[in-house]
């Protein structure tokens, strides 16, 4: 009674669907699909990940809207009192 009950599982199992395609393939096909099954479920091998440094972020802000800290402050302050955002950086 388990032999049947066994062979109706694997014939009702997806895997058996693909065992039906493959099943009569010679082993070099075989073999060949195997590597890329296998291939497609590995972790690609990535490169070690670097410890970052803060030299690592030197340079990547523009100075273009540099900001002295006291004018960026004062432009804080300033901005509290608009409800609209956006009339803070117009007046910079």
């Amino acid at each position: 009674m388990e032999a049947i009950t066994t062979r109706r599982r694997r014939a009702t199992h997806p895997i058996s669907h693909y065992w039906g395609l493959v099943k009569d393939m010679d082993d070099s096909q075989k073999l060949e699909l195997v590597t890329m099954l296998v291939c497609s479920v590995k972790p690609a091998k990535s490169e070690p990940k670097k410890k970052l440094n803060a030299c690592d972020y030197a340079g990547i802000w523009s100075d273009e809207e540099y900001m002295d800290a006291d004018e960026l402050v004062k432009g804080i302050h300033n901005a509290r009192h608009f409800k609209d955002r956006t009339k803070f950086w117009d007046e910079l």
